[in-house]
């Protein structure tokens, strides 16, 4: 059975289709892309499963579970976490302060209050060592208290990955983490999330326009245009499609 099945979602917003009758299923284990032009809908649905956004109609159905009858703030603890486009860390706090923030919904003090000493110490202490181990099995334990100001973008990547899996997701939504960074940084992006999936058993739903990363990496391949899903398979069979070539990867020359 799919860990994450999206059976005939609709999202309008007032008179604009942006997601028209979309279904796909990922199953648990592997890592599934969303691809398409911009506009085409990827992001929103990313909301959808994270509960930004409503769809007017269809089901999302994670674990066995109705998604969409959930409250967004039931989302982390069912065990989805995502990345953003844009980075939102805190960069006036320590690296390891930042991946605490992600860890609060899985103890009983919230991390306002754990930062000004109030609760339980004991649960402060489990959730620092727990954090620690994170940072340290994505190779920053070394930058652990330092301020995430000033760190380089690729590392501010990886730490923003290092928050989403102290919530201990089973479904990670990475939204294009690719973007803005070079070529070199985009190679080792892709062995990272790789990583991630093997050391910390996740599934992973990656929207993405680096191609050669998407193709590299990817189990599945869902590609979008205009709402709607116009080809899904590996992606050997996606790359070939003539569906596909006309309306995203073009031509070759």
């Amino acid at each position: 059975m799919a860990l994450l099945d999206v059976r005939d979602i609709e999202v309008r917003f007032g008179g604009v289709v942006a997601l028209d009758g979309l279904s796909f299923d990922v199953a648990a284990g592997e890592i599934c892309a969303l691809i398409g032009p911009n506009g085409a809908g990827k992001t929103t649905m990313f909301n959808v499963v994270s509960r930004l956004y409503e769809a007017q109609a269809g089901h999302v159905t994670f674990d066995g579970q109705d998604l969409l009858a959930l409250p967004p703030h039931k989302i982390a603890k069912i065990g989805v976490a995502r990345t953003f486009q844009n980075l939102a860390l805190f960069p006036a706090l320590t690296v390891l302060e930042n991946v605490m923030v992600g860890a609060h919904i899985e103890g009983k003090v919230g991390f306002i209050s754990s930062m000004l000493r109030i609760g339980s110490a004991t649960e402060e202490k489990r959730l620092r060592s727990e954090c620690r181990e994170i940072l340290d099995r994505m190779s920053l334990g070394h930058l652990a208290d330092r301020p995430a100001f000033g760190l380089p973008f690729g590392t501010l990547k990886r730490l923003e990955f290092a928050r989403a899996l102290a919530s201990r997701p089973k479904l990670l939504l990475l939204d294009e983490p690719a973007n803005g960074l070079t070529h070199g940084e985009v190679d080792e992006l892709g062995d990272t999330i790789k990583h991630i999936r093997d050391e910390f058993d996740l599934t992973i739903l990656l929207v993405e326009h680096h191609m050669s990363m998407v193709m590299a990496i990817s189990h599945m391949v869902v590609v979008m245009d205009f709402g709607r899903k116009i080809a899904e398979g590996t992606p050997d069979q996606v790359r070939d499609d003539p569906v596909v070539i006309e309306a995203y990867l073009g031509t070759p020359a």
